[in-house]
Formats: structure tokens, C-alpha cells, sequence
């Protein structure tokens, strides 16, 4: 999987420069067959990365459609609440930072506003993959099982891998925040992601809008004295324990 996300982030680069670029051209400069191009091609369209044209394919420019069909919703719910979170976040990276970034939506948004030089950013986010490497940003890429329809990559090799590195500052996204339980996911995988990476991780912030507040998913994989939350307004939540930056 790792290699197939590889050939997406050169070939949208490349897409990038040339702005149109022929399967000729794109077999030549990255050695693939020409079925080989026309399956990524397919695949890539399928999640907006790019417009498949006669003979060839262009870069999609408008970062709104780039989004694959099926993110657009879930990314531009709260998208000025969202934004207004991932610039607070962004300002707490220094110069030389080795940070991890989430596969959520605010994370994703978080990206634009780096301003930080020299940074070291691990990922297991595949829309922010191409985003990241965009930037010039050095990004490291978890291997794993990816899930295109969630926009992560998770599995037990990258919780292994995840428990060996280390972070200064790790930004993560939520699905609940609960008094009784703490932090929490629908997803039991991407929880044991977020727990490693808690671990691992010098500092670690939560970015969540105020709709993910007073409410409970399945998995709790963090409390309050692991984390920082960061929001975008007051919000009406009793507990002592947690750590808030409006």
C-alpha cells in the first residue's frame, strides 16, 4: 500500500508542475506500464486527485474539489470552526519540530497554516499525505491497511512502529469528549493508533469544535491528564480535569 501511495504522491506532483501530463509521458518518467497508468489514473480520479482527460490526465487546482466526493461533506461541516482550531494549533509547532498529524478533518485543515521551518511530520492521513509533501513539509508515511473510505492507514505494524518513534507535539482529532470516558473514537484500530501515539508524543493536543463535546463513542483511547484540547469557543463542559485552549 505504501508503494501505491507513493506512485499517487509523484504522479500528483508531477500533475502539479506540468498541469497535463499524457500516459505516454507518465509511463516513460515512471516506468509503469501503460495498464499499470491507467488503473492509477482511474483510482485517482475516483478520489478526485486529479481529472483523467483524452490521452492523458491534469491536476484538479480547486482544493474543494480535490476533496474526494466522499470527504466533502464531512470536511466542510464546520469548516470556519475547524479552521479557526487548526490556525491555534499550527502556532504551537517550533522550528525543528518531529510532530504527528491525525487523519482528521481539522488536522487536515492545520496544514496550511504551518509556518514552523525544518519540521519532521508523521502521518497515517492519506489526503494529507499529498497536502504535506505539497508544502515541501519532510513526511513520514506509515505503512499499514489503508482505509479510503475513513482517509487513514491503521494496523498493528504502525502501532509498533508508532511506540518506537518520538514526538515533540502530536495533533490528533476526536470523535467524543466525555467526562466519564474521556476521549473517544467509533473506531477500535484507529483508537489503538491515537493511544500509541499519546505515548509517544512529548505534548498532545485535541482539536475538536464544540460538537464533539458531552458526547461518548465506543473506544476511549485518552483522558484528560494525556491532553490538550483545543477549540474554537467557550463551551458548556464541567471538568476539572480537562485542559482547554479556546
Amino acid at each position: 500500500m505504501v508503494l501505491l501511495i507513493d506512485r499517487w504522491i509523484d504522479i500528483s506532483e508531477y500533475l502539479k508542475e506540468k498541469k497535463y501530463a499524457s500516459v505516454d509521458e507518465l509511463m516513460e518518467k515512471f516506468q509503469l506500464s501503460r495498464s499499470t497508468v491507467r488503473r492509477t489514473l482511474i483510482a485517482m480520479e475516483e478520489k478526485n486527485l486529479l481529472k483523467r482527460v483524452r490521452g492523458g490526465a491534469e491536476i484538479v487546482d480547486n482544493e474543494e474539489e480535490s476533496l474526494p466526493t466522499n470527504f466533502r461533506d464531512i470536511f466542510n461541516e464546520k469548516k470556519e470552526e475547524k479552521i479557526k482550531i487548526a490556525q491555534k494549533a499550527a502556532e504551537l509547532i517550533k522550528d525543528n519540530d518531529v510532530i504527528f498529524i491525525d487523519s482528521g478533518s481539522t488536522c487536515y485543515y492545520m496544514i496550511d497554516n504551518i509556518k514552523a521551518k525544518n519540521i519532521t511530520v508523521v502521518t497515517n492521513g492519506i489526503l494529507h499525505i499529498q497536502k504535506l509533501m505539497a508544502m515541501g513539509i519532510n513526511t513520514y508515511i506509515l505503512g499499514g491497511y489503508a482505509k479510503p473510505e475513513k482517509n487513514l492507514i491503521i494496523g498493528e505494524d504502525i502501532v509498533k512502529k508508532i511506540s518506537s518513534m518520538n514526538f515533540d507535539k502530536a495533533f490528533l482529532g476526536t470523535m467524543g469528549i466525555d467526562s466519564r470516558s474521556g476521549f473517544t473514537t467509533m473506531m477500535l484500530e484507529d483508537g489503538e493508533v491515537k493511544k500509541a501515539v499519546i505515548k509517544s508524543s512529548d505534548l498532545c493536543y485535541i482539536l475538536a469544535d464544540t460538537s464533539k463535546f458531552n458526547v461518548r463513542k465506543f473506544y476511549t483511547y485518552g483522558d484528560f491528564s494525556q491532553a490538550t484540547i483545543i477549540t474554537n469557543s467557550k463551551v458548556e463542559f464541567e471538568d476539572e480535569k480537562a485542559k482547554i485552549i479556546y
